[in-house]
């Protein structure tokens, strides 16, 4: 037999020989599922056994060579019939260079690609230098990203074999522009483009704009058009409602600003069937902000269809004599949790409204106490949590703050802690002694170790719950800080220590006496086999050093057991999680992605990087 025949038969064998092909576990949108729990817990092959007595070895990577930052969440497909006719079990990964890769899980690496497809022209914004040297851009500060294409994580219709998707294509003006596709999960082929046609005409373009009762265009309290802008980032993973089923509803959020007279937020809502932008809702049509990115985690959804998200910074302006005035709670919903409703009448244009709301601070009785982002707190740097138990929504952002409240009545109140289900919210990045709760008191000056933390500990992404073998639980891993756990209690919203891992995201700049250490703590998924015991892992990537918002930087891929301690704490007071396994053992090294989740479906564990490659590890044979 000739030598490479031999070693591609003895590869392929010893492939199939230790790869699970089971496939039963669909990834079709970000965090698993519309209530954005994190949890997959139909997960029968990895437990915390098996990674203890035979660790984790990198199977492969599916290679993508058009841009090596990898910020949407792939996912992943089981027993698809693909356009060979064959059922495969897909990864789709989609990249910032505007194009959709399709990849075979068991195939070897190199012979994987199933397809792979093209969405028009990424944006490449204009390049600058910083005082220090760093390169920026006008959409990035930082200069991390050089070409802006799919930022956000699709969503699949599995009941349609689609994909949707958002992406920004630069027109002949060299402008961005936002656009909404549909592609079929068989062959890349986008939706509604004919035969000849160019992708630059493929799509439905994304626009949105307030007006007044006379119908002409609204403007905030600047004078300014109340519009979605081209250049606002669309960060927060596509949202499909019912994610199974008939007549669904597909929801884009995007960002707004940080600064008096920057953009909005917008929630947008598009017709499935009909495949045709509808309604939107605009977060502060008379102010600034609100905007609505989360981390990069999707807005929420419960069973009735009701949508939630978090918004950021905004709610105020500042006019002319220097008075600040906020319409928070009024006109404007910055810094909230917000509860949305869409409605689609037989005939007639649908309606997306706002139904509730809660908003824990005002951005406008900030105060400049030494805290070098006052002006940034940020509710929305996370999504909100709905429980598939009970009435709750949690959710906590930059604040580190967790509020736990009930989703058939928020309140409509602002700063009113009364209205939360636990009464109190707590600090579930950082158990420090003498923290703020909430308020004004929240602007605590940094690096005062009397009384509060030396570092940021801000929350992205959002908590994962799981209820378990062991109850009900959330994780949760801030910045320069280690993994938590806590055990909640759904009729109450009480959430109660269970204990952390020793390992810090960040860790060198975390431990420096001087700055706010680095960014942005761990992103976080949890597998187990239901409620059966031993079978619970938290999964997790972080940066291993550096500030993953100023810098590319090397990444750690993690495991801990989700129920059982280790047997050695941290201290006398503070119990250990257990850590079953990370990447430095596998001898993989990788570049982190700094809001994208990893995943785990069918005994495998999915790395994103931005290597531009997406890491398969398996158990060892």
């Amino acid at each position: 037999m000739d030598d490479w025949v031999f070693r591609s038969v003895a590869y392929l064998l010893a492939f199939i020989c230790t790869t699970p092909l089971l496939g039963q576990t669909a990834v079709l949108t970000r965090s698993y599922d519309n209530g954005r729990t994190g949890a997959n817990n139909s997960e029968t092959i990895l437990t915390p056994q098996l990674l203890l007595n035979k660790g984790l070895r990198r199977l492969k990577s599916l290679n993508v060579d058009d841009d090596p930052r990898i910020e949407a969440q792939p996912l992943y497909v089981p027993k698809l019939q693909m356009q060979d006719g064959k059922n495969h079990n897909v990864v789709f990964v989609a990249t910032m260079a505007n194009q959709v890769w399709a990849f075979d899980a068991d195939a070897p690496e190199g012979r994987d690609l199933l397809w792979k497809t093209s969405l028009g022209k990424p944006f490449r914004p204009a390049e600058g230098r910083q005082p220090d040297g760093h390169r920026t851009t006008a959409i990035d500060w930082w200069g991390i990203n050089i070409l802006w294409g799919i930022l956000s994580t699709p969503v699949i219709d599995l009941d349609a074999k689609r994909m949707y998707l958002v992406n920004w294509v630069t027109g002949a003006d060299n402008q961005p522009a936002l656009f909404l596709h549909g592609i079929d999960l068989k062959d890349g082929k986008e939706i509604g483009c004919g035969a000849g046609k160019g992708v630059s005409i493929c799509g439905v373009r994304i626009q949105a704009a307030l007006l007044n009762d006379k119908g002409a265009p609204a403007v905030d309290a600047k004078g300014k058009p109340v519009s979605l802008l081209p250049d606002q980032k669309q960060r927060a993973a596509l949202l499909l409602t019912p994610l199974r089923g008939q007549h669904k509803t597909l929801f884009v959020a995007t960002t707004g600003g940080e600064n008096p007279g920057d953009p909005h937020g917008w929630m947008i809502a598009f017709d499935v069937d009909s495949f045709r932008q509808t309604a939107a809702w605009v977060s502060t049509p008379k102010s600034f902000g609100g905007g609505i990115w989360q981390g990069s985690q999707g807005p929420s959804a419960d069973d009735e269809g009701n949508v939630y998200a978090m918004t950021g910074n905004g709610g105020y302006i500042t006019d002319t004599g220097g008075q600040t005035h906020s319409f928070v709670g009024d006109t404007d919903f910055a810094e909230a949790f917000v509860k949305l409703k869409y409605v689609k009448p037989a005939a007639g244009q649908a309606t997306l409204s706002l139904v509730d709301w809660f908003v824990p601070f005002l951005d406008s009785e900030r105060q400049n106490l030494g805290n070098y982002d006052y002006r940034d707190q940020d509710l929305g740097s996370a999504g909100p949590v709905v429980p598939p138990e009970g009435d709750l929504l949690i959710g906590a952002g930059k604040d580190g703050l967790l509020y736990v409240l009930d989703r058939h009545n928020f309140g409509k109140q602002v700063g009113n802690l009364n209205v939360l289900k636990s009464k109190l919210p707590s600090y579930v990045t950082y158990n420090g002694v003498g923290l703020p709760t909430s308020g004004k008191s929240m602007d605590f000056p940094l690096g005062d170790p009397s009384r509060y933390p030396s570092k940021t500990h801000h929350l992205h992404g959002s908590p994962v719950y799981w209820n378990g073998s062991s109850g009900p639980m959330i994780f949760t891993w801030g910045e320069n800080e280690s993994l938590r756990a806590w055990k909640i209690d759904l009729s109450s919203g009480n959430v109660s220590f269970v204990g952390k891992g020793g390992e810090i995201a960040s860790a060198k700049l975390a431990g420096d006496p001087t700055g706010i250490g680095g960014m942005p703590g761990g992103m976080l998924t949890l597998s187990s086999n239901g409620k059966q015991a031993n079978t619970g892992i938290v999964w997790a990537t972080a940066p291993i050093d550096g500030d993953a918002n100023h810098d590319v930087v090397p990444g750690i891929a993690r495991a801990y057991d989700a129920t059982q301690l280790d047997a050695t704490p941290i201290d006398s007071l503070t119990p250990r999680l257990k850590l079953l396994w990370d990447s430095t053992r596998s001898g993989v090294t990788f570049d982190f992605s700094k809001f994208c989740t990893p995943f785990v479906a069918d005994g495998r564990f999915f790395v994103p990087t931005y290597d531009g490659r997406v890491d398969i590890y398996v158990p060892n044979p």
